[in-house]
């Protein structure tokens, strides 16, 4: 399956089937394709995993650091993520996505964190370190999520 039918299954949030849901996004084509994993053990702190930054990754300064567009797409997933929670109330949506780019991620494996700060009305914001091998912040991100959305 990939993400695209994750519809079908957004009561496995509510029931507590967290491991279900992490396997689901883990053996996904789209999380495949690009190497990353998520562990959804703390759904407070969900953490997006990419174990061996391979070429594909690469494309920074020089071609040695991690492509931003790399960066600001695990970091997207990592925002996401802190809807799960929410699936009994509908779909989730990335709203706002703010990246710094503090040093160039020059790295052999990536860890991001996410982080609720708060919700409001229909909206998640957190944050997102985002970490080399040394655990490094080398980027960090702030984002909404928007919750409850119906599918039409």
């Amino acid at each position: 399956m990939d993400l695209s039918d994750l519809h079908q299954v957004l009561h496995w949030a509510s029931e507590g089937k967290t491991r279900e849901l992490e396997n689901l996004f883990n053996q996904s084509l789209q999380l495949r394709a690009i190497g990353a994993t998520v562990d959804l053990s703390d759904q407070e702190h969900p953490l997006v995993l990419l174990k061996e930054v391979q070429p594909m990754h690469l494309g920074g300064i020089g071609g040695a650091a991690v492509n931003g567009g790399i960066i600001s797409m695990l970091v997207d997933l990592a925002i996401g993520l802190l809807g799960i929670p929410y699936y009994k109330e509908g779909l989730t949506a990335t709203h706002h996505l703010s990246i710094h780019f503090v040093k160039p991620l020059m790295a052999k494996a990536i860890r991001l964190e996410a982080e609720k700060t708060h919700v409001l009305h229909n909206r998640v914001f957190g944050h997102v370190k985002v970490m080399n091998e040394k655990n490094e912040v080398c980027a960090y991100a702030t984002g909404t999520v928007v919750k409850g959305i119906k599918k039409t």
